[in-house]
């Protein structure tokens, strides 16, 4: 009786072709949850970056009215690569993802021949073209993309906390928690910007009009293309604002040393 190992499923999936056909040049919009990765996406996609047909895209809502420029499929295989190793829909930032069983592996290939796929449909639509990915999801996506580059951003992490836990995880986490995981998304985005090459932006300088001048010919030269002064005409003034809200809460949660450490060393590298 023959014998096909993990290897040779791969191949006969389709997922090694399909990964060497997937070309041109590839981004990767990453960031924390409600830290301006819809605003970098659509500027970045002004920029001509394709994100996907419009209608596999994540539709506009009352919290992201430009949309989200998230394309569905890439979420949703992220939560199914979660799923086949025993994790629900949460957000667990030490996850393993390693199969543990013959069942689990060869659904994770059938999971990885699909990843391959929303790709390679991308690729074959426009030279320049990305997806939108969280710190924690990219550990799923990186291994299949070609050679790409990351355009990241970061937020206050009170701001972007307050405005994650209140949208999309209500009663969900306690605040502190929240704030721990946006630690911990900030320690993983750092390590993958490492890793290649990379552009990283504070969301406060991006929707300030006194630095954002700077930052957007920064991002049309990373990119290759865009002009510098629509995308900048594109950041609303309506987004540069601070919730009294959060600020309440910077008193209820002091700035632990933690915190403090990791905003010191995103702002050495941003631009």
């Amino acid at each position: 009786m023959s014998y096909y190992g993990y290897t040779d499923i791969y191949k006969i999936l389709g997922c090694e072709r399909l990964h060497k056909k997937t070309k041109g040049e590839a981004f990767v919009v990453m960031g924390f949850q409600r830290s301006g990765t819809s605003l970098l996406s659509q500027l970045v996609n002004a920029c001509g970056v394709f994100f996907g047909p419009e209608d596999e895209l994540k539709q506009p809502s009352i919290t992201n009215p430009d949309g989200f420029f998230e394309h569905k499929k890439v979420s949703a295989l992220s939560w199914e690569y979660f799923r086949e190793v025993g994790y629900k829909n949460n957000i667990d930032y030490d996850a393993n993802l390693h199969t543990k069983n013959i069942w689990q592996k060869l659904s994770r290939l059938v999971t990885v021949r699909r990843i391959h796929s929303v790709l390679y449909r991308l690729s074959i639509r426009q030279e320049k073209w990305g997806i939108k990915n969280f710190p924690l999801f990219y550990y799923v996506w990186k291994d299949y993309l070609p050679k790409h580059k990351i355009i990241a951003i970061y937020r206050d992490p009170y701001a972007s906390t307050h405005s994650f836990l209140n949208i999309f995880w209500p009663s969900k986490f306690t605040y502190e928690y929240g704030l721990s995981l946006w630690v911990q998304a900030q320690k993983d985005m750092l390590y993958h910007l490492s890793q290649t090459e990379s552009l990283l932006i504070r969301y406060e300088d991006l929707i300030d009009d006194t630095k954002n001048t700077r930052i957007t010919q920064r991002l049309v030269e990373f990119i290759g293309s865009g002009d510098a002064q629509k995308i900048r005409g594109m950041i609303k003034p309506s987004l540069n604002r601070m919730d009294k809200k959060v600020l309440r809460l910077r008193e209820w949660y002091p700035s632990h040393t933690e915190i403090n450490e990791t905003i010191k060393f995103l702002d050495t590298i941003k631009i």
